[in-house]
């Protein structure tokens, strides 16, 4: 994804984030040569108040390997949802739909979580991932 893009899709999930949320997204593509040819690693953070709630590869829900390199896992010959496509689905959907969006990133909780058009006790009646549910805590503190 190349950086104006990844600008502009920041600002969208900027424009939902509740305001008692210190939240920060960091994306970070990396170049790794290979012998053939030279691979973007896509790396991705949330950050609460400076501290790390979520990371992508290490936090995602899928069977990560080396071969998410190219966005397949080699271990469930499945392709890998990256961080930018579920951010990408959540916000494009209907406001009905929010509360039911599921991803295989692992961000779905926390996109739900931070986002102002959801109600706290609505949230309060799923069940969240950790790191969803410190991002609920902060909300309502």
């Amino acid at each position: 994804m190349a950086e104006h893009h990844w600008y502009k899709l920041r600002k969208r999930l900027e424009n939902i984030i509740h305001p008692n949320i210190k939240l920060s997204f960091i994306h970070i593509p990396l170049r790794k040569k290979t012998d053939c040819s030279e691979i973007t690693v896509r790396f991705f953070q949330i950050k609460l108040d400076n501290e790390i709630i979520w990371a992508f590869p290490k936090n995602t829900n899928q069977n990560i390997d080396q071969g998410f390199i190219h966005g397949w896992s080699n271990k469930t010959n499945e392709c890998i949802e990256f961080p930018i496509q579920s951010i990408i689905k959540y916000l494009d959907l209907p406001r009905q739909e929010l509360i039911k969006y599921q991803d295989n990133a692992g961000l779905a909780d926390i996109l739900k979580a931070m986002d102002k058009r959801i109600s706290p006790k609505r949230l309060k009646e799923l069940e969240l991932s950790p790191a969803a549910k410190q991002v609920l805590n902060k909300r309502i503190s």
